[in-house]
């Protein structure tokens, strides 16, 4: 029992902390963040910031490991292409409530002050997931390789608009577009 709420403890601390950051974060990006301003948010002690976080750039890749594995999880294992035509694939839903669930978190990695390289992460996941399914479909290699880039591009343009600017989209609309996105790219 005691592990437990030690475990429970800790996983409290670790949240307050990157909230902390995630507010300073957003308005005046990685260089506006601090590990005093960190430690006052949280009302821990410096050294309590050290035991969990090596620095505050350690705070913000664990986040984004952390968003970048649940997307795997959801992404990683397409199902076939060709089922995916035409309907809202419960990934794309997945993928949807995924990031509705950490909106705050998006709107600050894909906003102004966001981190360039959670973008290229990002992408290269979706290249990476997408074509694979098309190299096991037979696609040539260099198609496969042109049609994962412009796809992962065009989706990670069209999550950042919903993101910033309309987040309130209809989640089967959304996949619509997402849908229409693929079929123009597998065409």
């Amino acid at each position: 029992m005691n592990v437990k709420r030690r475990d429970l403890n800790r996983q409290r601390i670790t949240q307050d902390i990157e909230l902390a950051f995630l507010h300073d974060y957003r308005q005046k990006g990685i260089d506006g963040v601090s590990i005093s301003g960190i430690c006052q948010r949280c009302g821990i002690s410096r050294s309590t910031f050290y035991l969990y976080f090596e620095d505050k750039y350690a705070v913000l890749q664990g986040v984004e490991d952390r968003l970048l594995g649940c997307l795997w999880g959801i992404c990683g294992e397409l199902p076939d292409i060709v089922d995916h035509h035409n309907h809202a694939s419960d990934n794309a839903l997945r993928v949807i409530a995924h990031i509705r669930e950490n909106m705050a978190w998006y709107r600050a990695l894909l906003g102004r002050h966001g981190d360039p390289m959670f973008l290229y992460r990002w992408k290269k996941d979706i290249d990476r997931s997408l074509r694979l399914k098309l190299l096991q479909r037979g696609v040539p290699e260099e198609d496969a390789v042109f049609q994962g880039v412009m796809f992962a591009s065009a989706l990670i343009g069209l999550y950042t608009y919903v993101v910033l600017e309309y987040p309130d989209i209809p989640d089967r609309q959304l996949c619509r577009y997402m849908d229409g996105l693929l079929i123009r790219i597998l065409d």
